[in-house]
């Protein structure tokens, strides 16, 4: 019985193949499409993200070359939650707003991609290999029990509508963050060098010093 199974699988025929379709030809297809240029920017960056901090998505990159460096892996650490995760994309669906969700109610809330990207673009001017996230989204009714508590926390605050960030860098001072983040990013900066970390929002330009 075993040889008659070794004989079988050893004249088993080849996969039949397509009608008009030739080796040769799919071989050239692959080859071309390797050769084809990457897509523009504008292509692959996200409507809600200009183009000078578009995080290109790795399809749109140019393919490396024997010597080149690697990207290096950028985590975020979230204090409260304790989840680390890659922060420099691609991402499943849904994993940033896991990610930044309320830490009281769990309730899920999408950053605009260039309010992620400033934050990765500071740890990457600074060679930073992880970013401590303190707040990114927080419920509204969260946010009220904050300032009820007497917390630095803004009755109207842009974390409510998840359009902010509190964040530090691991070996990067607060007072650096901040400087950097005043002359590069276009939102409001918060300051808070008793707890070490900056604040990044999507508001309007604007600066501010808490504890």
């Amino acid at each position: 019985m075993l040889v008659v199974l070794l004989v079988a699988a050893l004249v088993r025929p080849e996969p039949a193949v397509a009608a008009g379709e030739h080796v040769d030809d799919k071989k050239a297809g692959y080859l071309a499409g390797k050769r084809a240029p990457p897509p523009a920017r504008r292509e692959c960056c996200p409507e809600d993200m200009s183009e000078d901090t578009c995080l290109i998505d790795p399809v749109c990159r140019q393919p490396a070359r024997a010597g080149d460096q690697a990207e290096p892996v950028l985590f975020a650490r979230h204090l409260h939650t304790l989840e680390v995760m890659p922060l420099r994309g691609p991402h499943p669906p849904g994993a940033l707003a896991r990610f930044f969700r309320c830490r009281f109610t769990d309730e899920l809330a999408s950053h605009p991609s260039e309010l992620i990207a400033g934050v990765i673009a500071a740890a990457d001017h600074f060679g930073a290999g992880q970013i401590h996230i303190i707040s990114g989204f927080r419920h509204p009714k969260f946010n009220l029990m904050l300032t009820k508590k007497g917390r630095e926390v803004a009755r109207d605050s842009q974390h409510a509508r998840s359009q902010a960030i509190d964040f530090s860098l691991v070996g990067v001072s607060a007072e650096k963050l901040y400087k950097y983040a005043l002359k590069r990013w276009k939102g409001g900066v918060g300051y808070y060098p008793v707890s070490q970390f900056v604040h990044l929002d999507t508001g309007k330009r604007r600066t501010w010093k808490g504890h």
